[in-house]
């Protein structure tokens, strides 16, 4: 039977610093590349007005979303969604291609351009199912709209017709 040896354990005399000098020491993880393309694309966003925080968070506790998906997100979002350059760095493949598809694998290739031609028509088809919903919502909205305007105009020219009270 296999003895492990117990952890040390340490009193970290200032939570935020020490924890992530330490935890990027032993695990490599702790030190947030601030600089990276989608934390400063993401940052843009949010300065000039075109995101929302709670608006392009809302997945975390929406009920709708399944946990595997937001997952996933969370992933791509931290650059931690496994692919070839990951499995480079884990010393598991040489090649930085897909082995799907000739082209050179990434998060976001992997979330959007794959070319596989079953993948790329199932892509195809959740885009086009999700244009087809909104356009269905767009045009209950319409007519919603639409017949409220009619309620309005109806009652107006009746509100016309009536002779004035004597």
């Amino acid at each position: 039977m296999a003895h492990f040896p117990t952890p040390k354990l340490w009193y970290l005399p200032n939570h935020c610093d020490a924890l992530q000098a330490h935890m990027h020491l032993l695990h490599k993880l702790g030190n947030a590349k601030t600089e990276a393309n989608y934390h400063a694309y993401y940052q843009t966003l949010v300065k000039d007005g075109t995101a929302n925080g709670a608006t392009s968070n809302a997945y975390l506790t929406s009920s709708n979303v399944p946990f595997k998906t937001k997952c996933i997100i969370i992933e791509y979002r931290t650059g931690t969604l496994y692919n070839q350059k990951h499995s480079i760095l884990f010393k598991l493949s040489t090649s930085q291609t897909c082995p799907l598809c000739p082209q050179v694998d990434s998060a976001l290739h992997i979330l959007s351009e794959w070319q596989h031609t079953q993948i790329r028509n199932m892509i195809t088809e959740r885009h086009n199912l999700a244009c087809r919903m909104i356009f269905k919502a767009q045009e209950n909205r319409l007519l919603r709209i639409m017949r409220c305007l009619h309620r309005y105009r109806q009652q107006r020219m009746d509100d016309h017709a009536k002779p004035p009270d004597s």
